[in-house]
């Protein structure tokens, strides 16, 4: 039997407008125009009709659940595979039960104290059942032109909103050995959108969607497998992201003592990536910081000095005095390449990671 989400218009469906609407709200119409984004079931393309498979349900797992990753590479084609914008914001995992909520961040940190509004969740759950609900999504912050980015999450003056794009745990039954187009499914059927808590848009045209949110200021787009089952704790080739821009994880290791102006806080952070067990040097991060944003992570710094340099093997410095720190901080950085020597060039500092 079809539903709102399942009116058929030429054999497709369009993405909801709350979704287009919050992503743009300067563009609603011309986004869809330039996306033409279709499908909201997948198992529904070309189908007269909008069924839905029985699922394998088995019991429920532990709390909190580690969020399933993807691996960046080129957009990946063909028909198993859908496509969702890429949202920049803040991981989130929402579990939902009796009628209480508790939100963590991607590695397991409290995160209801910071965005209380999504204890509304447990008002848009349509489902009888007080068992327990998990949805994996994304917490993002609006701009004055309607556009979101991560540097807004977090900040009390900006509209929030809570993106989901998966569930794993339906009214206590474990979803994630179940297929990603009837979790899918279930997620639609369960979770009544508004302008603050709604599902994200899929379709079956990467290349439109790539244009669309190049256009609209979003951060790429991921691709997923229509099969793929929820590998917890993985970065899977099962989902793909694809960024307009290259941005990634840094480890902090240390930070360079800053001159002038930054003499009261540091003149560049001193960033890496893990490759096995070593932490490789990747350059220093000295551009895109704010005053704020200056005075603390020079705080958080502090409380992390160590005698001993992270970094394997230790890197050769051009000039000023090094401070190694313990790596338990991420940054998020944005850089046009990696050079040839392994580093990054024209790093800017985009916000701490949870």
């Amino acid at each position: 039997m079809h539903d709102e989400r399942c009116r058929r218009n030429g054999g497709t469906s369009l993405i909801p407008t709350p979704v287009v609407a919050l992503a743009t709200r300067r563009a609603t119409g011309e986004f869809i125009r330039r996306a033409s984004l279709r499908i909201d079931h997948p198992t529904c393309v070309g189908a007269t009709r909008c069924r839905h498979d029985k699922l394998e349900l088995v019991p429920t797992t532990v709390w909190p659940i580690a969020p399933m990753k993807a691996v960046t590479a080129r957009l990946p084609r063909g028909d198993d595979w859908v496509y969702e914008p890429k949202w920049d914001g803040h991981r989130a995992l929402v579990r939902a039960h009796a009628g209480t909520v508790d939100v963590v961040s991607s590695t397991g940190k409290a995160r209801l104290p910071s965005w209380p509004w999504l204890a509304d969740i447990t008002l848009q759950i349509d489902a009888p059942g007080t068992g327990d609900w998990v949805f994996d999504g994304e917490v993002v912050a609006m701009d004055d032109d309607g556009k979101h980015g991560f540097q807004h999450v977090g900040r009390p003056d900006r509209p929030h909103a809570f993106v989901a794009f998966d569930m794993l745990v339906a009214d206590g039954v474990d979803l994630q050995s179940t297929p990603w187009h009837q979790r899918r499914e279930r997620l639609l059927d369960v979770l009544r959108p508004t302008p603050q808590i709604f599902v994200t848009p899929v379709t079956d045209d990467g290349d439109a969607l790539m244009a669309a949110t190049l256009a609209n200021g979003f951060e790429g787009v991921i691709a997923k497998r229509r099969n793929s089952m929820y590998q917890p704790g993985r970065r899977s080739p099962s989902w793909v992201k694809v960024k307009h821009r290259f941005e990634q994880e840094m480890v902090i290791g240390g930070y360079q003592t800053g001159r002038g102006s930054r003499s009261s806080s540091f003149g560049s952070l001193l960033v890496g990536v893990y490759e096995g067990a070593s932490l490789r040097f990747a350059g220093g991060v000295g551009t895109g910081f704010t005053d704020k944003s200056l005075r603390d992570v020079r705080a958080r710094l502090a409380a992390l000095v160590s005698p001993t340099c992270p970094f394997d093997p230790e890197p050769k410095l051009p000039r000023g005095k090094a401070i190694w720190v313990l790596p338990e901080l991420v940054a998020q950085v944005a850089f046009m390449e990696w050079t040839e020597f392994g580093h990054l060039r024209h790093p800017v500092f985009h916000g701490l990671r949870d």
